[in-house]
């Protein structure tokens, strides 16, 4: 027995242990080559293709058996295109375009401003509340002394003088820059309206800033009949205000 032979076991084919065996390796050649995956795609893009155009044939060769392959001539129908409408058939409309177009032909309408019909008479206060706040204020005058209390009575007195020249309400026609074109303006008004006439008139001056002017007023009587005697002026397009 050689020395190999006495230091290792001494085994023949016939006693070898299959688990001892080495595994055999399998062949790794089972995966797609990247040839055989290009052929693939070329194919399917081919045969889509052929589909595609297969489709598009049929359709085309289907609408062109329906027209007989020949574009045909669409012939326009005899007489006009466009036809007039028929004004017989139109709905006329009572007083339509008369007043428009007889005011552009320089025709002189009978439309006129009615100078009664005034607009409403604003709401102003009455004397009555101003008389309230007089008493009212006159009342804690009483508590005081005799003479304090005549004093007032005094000076109470003489308010009712200083509204007596006043005569009332009254009327503002405008401010002017001169007195004589205050007073023209009173004759030319008093002229075109005859229920100025009969008023009194008063010329008062005003300054305003370095200007001074003069203001046209004329009284009135009542605060409704001042009312009334401006709604008249401003439908006829003049310029007045009530000055209580």
């Amino acid at each position: 027995m050689s020395d190999y032979a006495r230091g290792s076991l001494n085994l023949d084919d016939e006693d070898r242990l299959p688990w001892l065996e080495p595994a055999d390796r399998e062949d790794d050649n089972d995966g797609v080559s990247p040839l055989k995956l290009l052929a693939f795609i070329v194919t399917g893009l081919i045969a889509l293709g052929v589909i595609v155009g297969g489709v598009y044939w049929i359709q085309n060769r289907t609408s062109s058996a329906a027209s007989g392959g020949d574009a045909q001539l669409i012939a326009a129908p005899a007489g006009d295109y466009k036809v007039p409408a028929n004004e017989v058939d139109a709905k006329k409309f009572a007083g339509e375009g008369d007043a428009s177009f007889a005011a552009s032909e320089g025709v002189e309408r009978a439309g006129r401003i009615d100078p009664s019909r005034v607009p409403e008479a604003p709401v102003t206060a009455g004397p009555a509340p101003v008389e309230a706040a007089k008493t009212a204020a006159a009342k804690p005058s009483s508590q005081f002394s005799a003479p304090v209390s005549d004093a007032t009575r005094g000076s109470a007195a003489s308010k009712p003088a200083a509204t007596a020249k006043a005569s009332g309400p009254m009327i503002q026609l405008g401010a002017y820059g001169s007195q004589s074109s205050a007073k023209d303006a009173w004759n030319r008004l008093s002229k075109r309206f005859d229920y100025l006439a009969p008023l009194g008139t008063s010329v008062e001056s005003v300054k305003v800033g370095e200007t001074t002017l003069y203001r046209l007023r004329a009284s009135a009587g009542t605060g409704a009949q001042a009312s009334a005697i401006c709604g008249k002026l401003r439908v006829a397009g003049e310029s007045c205000l009530v000055v209580n």
